[in-house]
């Protein structure tokens, strides 16, 4: 069923998609990152309720997607110093008072929150990304993330279409669920953290949502102006592209000059110091899978915590809920009804065997929501050394 719906919708794709660019020129020099700055605090004015794990449409994947588990931040071993002292958090000087007050009236004054990890999080004053000549959205439902989020993915687009104007739309698919919480098929796209977004290719009948790509078909200039715009220009934290792909673009980089070293470290890090960004996983020859690291969204997300919790707006990794017990009922049922053990269930309620009573209360453990995320330090971005340079001019040099 779910092949089905790929096909379907990938078909729908390649009639609707636009004239496809020409075959690209060779670009003569990438522009310089911008100085970061704060994200803004727009954010939608109502306060979502907590996410919910239900199961949700995914057309147009294929299949689960074999993502690593996010285990907790940072990702980098060793942190690198910081080039220069943080900027405050917009939050600075605020006391949990102060914040569970704001949350009360107006949740939306403190920006995006991306709560837990992408693999158990969720999404608070979520901001759907924009519609724009310069991609095209999938599932527009399921296309949430936080303002960080968003702001560097135009970021990175915006890069390739000042180098490229003529490039046709990237296919954005799933960035997470409006209050986040578990999106089908993923492990994670959680916590308004992680994008799905297409290649730039140079066949026709490849443009368009899940095309392979291929040696015949990726358009390795714009998809590594696309890749390279996230390193430099944004806090991305990983990208996850198929071995083949990760060849392709290896080899156009140092096809054009990109420093060796520089390269090589950002598809095999370097021990002792950092991990690769680019990064191996399966069925990722379709798409690429971006997180990125928010130092705003995940830093108010952790100072929120206490209060979110407290409002009711997140459930705490265990929570309970009540169950009145009807005539007839046993442990066993109980614990086949909501998914938990006997033992659980016994331990929740200081039983010290499997006897309950009818019309009393029970205490059942339910798990699934949404740990303390800790301080997240967030390294700095891996520039280059120096713009890349044809062959010819490194060797004068």
């Amino acid at each position: 069923m779910r092949a089905a719906l790929g096909c379907a919708l990938a078909a729908c794709f390649v009639a609707c998609a636009r004239e496809p660019a020409s075959s690209p020129a060779r670009p003569v020099a990438f522009p310089p990152p911008p100085v970061l700055t704060s994200a803004p605090l727009a954010a939608p004015s109502a306060l979502p309720s907590p996410p919910v794990a239900e199961p949700q449409a995914t057309e147009g994947y294929a299949g689960a997607e074999d993502e690593p588990v996010d285990d907790g931040e940072p990702l980098d071993d060793v942190p690198p110093p910081l080039s220069a002292p943080p900027k405050p958090h917009p939050l600075e000087g605020w006391s949990e008072a102060d914040i569970e007050k704001q949350l009360r009236e107006d949740a939306s004054v403190l920006g995006s929150m991306s709560v837990g990890r992408p693999g158990a999080g969720a999404l608070i004053n979520g901001v759907q990304l924009p519609e724009s000549d310069a991609w095209q959205r999938v599932d527009a439902a399921h296309e949430w993330g936080t303002q960080e989020t968003v702001d560097y993915l135009t970021e990175a687009i915006g890069v390739v279409r000042k180098q490229f104007p003529d490039s046709h739309p990237l296919f954005v698919g799933h960035i997470s669920a409006r209050h986040g919480g578990h999106l089908s098929p993923h492990i994670s796209h959680q916590s308004g953290r992680d994008v799905d977004i297409s290649f730039y290719y140079d066949d026709p009948d490849s443009t368009h949502w899940y095309a392979r790509a291929t040696t015949k078909n990726l358009d390795r200039a714009r998809t590594w102006a696309f890749v390279r715009a996230l390193i430099t220009h944004t806090d991305v934290q990983l990208i996850l592209a198929d071995y083949s792909v990760q060849n392709m673009l290896k080899e156009y980089a140092l096809g054009i000059g990109e420093d060796p070293a520089w390269v090589e470290g950002l598809f095999k890090g370097v021990p002792g110091k950092f991990r690769p960004l680019i990064v191996y996983a399966k069925g990722h020859a379709t798409h690429l899978h971006i997180r990125f690291f928010n130092p705003i969204a995940q830093e108010t997300a952790r100072r929120a915590h206490r209060a979110l919790l407290a409002l009711d707006r997140i459930k705490p990794p265990v929570y309970y809920i009540t169950h009145k017990v009807k005539k007839g009922e046993t442990l066993g049922m109980l614990a086949r009804k909501y998914g938990v053990s006997v033992r659980e269930i016994q331990q929740a309620n200081h039983l010290k065997n499997t006897v309950i009573v009818a019309k009393h209360e029970y205490k059942i453990p339910r798990k699934g929501g949404v740990s303390a995320p800790p301080r997240v330090v967030v390294p700095p971005r891996r520039l280059p050394p120096h713009p890349p340079r044809p062959k010819s001019e490194s060797a004068k040099n």
